[in-house]
């Protein structure tokens, strides 16, 4: 019981560590490099903020992947085609993440390549930046896109085992599908609200924090699934 418990605890740091870790990169770190004239500019005068960035999102992605393998031996007890979906979902994820910080960088060679020859044709970095740049974009969309729906799976197994208060696991569940709608509509050309992204952040907030105090509710847990 203590194990769960302290597993709980565990997951629910992590879970803290990596949406602040995630509210920073996006809010703080970068906005430098897109501020201004953007990121084609402001890149060749500030590389050391794109590695950060690129090593930031890759350890927030890595705290979510060893949120889902440290929950595996816990929820495939109730719920194992659900566990081993969100072991798999984080996965992709981290891969999807990585993918993106390697588009990231390659905004940065871009940007150093337009710093380091000014006599070329302004038109032609141009145009290379829309295409470097939306390659980054629609994959962070995607990433974005597939964790939602690494959290709604996570969600459901724990409303499934009962380990957190079922009331927290549904606010995630209806998050989840509202994030990834807003997703959607961006992959589809179409003005995102931001509104649209609250509910999931603050449904993730609400679980770390009870999972920080109370860790898995595992009365009578062990037994009731002891025959799995």
């Amino acid at each position: 019981m203590n194990t769960e418990k302290q597993t709980g605890q565990l997951i629910g740091a992590l879970l803290l560590i990596a949406m602040l870790l995630g509210l920073w990169n996006n809010f703080g770190l970068n906005t430098p490099i897109f501020s201004g004239a953007g990121w084609l500019q402001n890149g060749a005068q500030m590389p050391l903020l794109f590695t950060a960035g690129a090593l930031l999102g890759l350890l927030t992605s890595a705290l979510m992947l060893a949120v889902a393998i440290l929950a595996w031996p816990i929820l495939r007890l109730s719920s194992p085609s659900l566990a081993l979906a969100y072991l798999i979902l984080s996965g992709i994820v981290f891969a999807t993440t990585a993918m993106e910080q390697a588009n990231f960088l390659a905004m940065r060679s871009l940007s150093l390549q337009f710093a380091k020859h000014p006599e070329l044709d302004p038109a032609m970095f141009e145009l290379l930046r829309s295409m470097v740049g939306a390659s980054r974009q629609w994959i962070h969309y995607i990433d974005k896109l597939i964790g939602g729906g690494s959290i709604f799976v996570m969600c459901l197994a724990l409303y499934r085992s009962n380990l957190v208060p079922r009331i927290i696991a549904v606010c995630g569940m209806l998050a989840a599908p509202i994030q990834m709608c807003g997703i959607s509509m961006a992959l589809f050309m179409q003005d995102m609200p931001s509104l649209m992204l609250a509910p999931i952040a603050l449904s993730l907030f609400a679980l770390s924090l009870n999972l920080l105090y109370r860790g898995f509710a595992v009365p009578g847990y062990q037994a009731r699934y002891a025959r799995t």
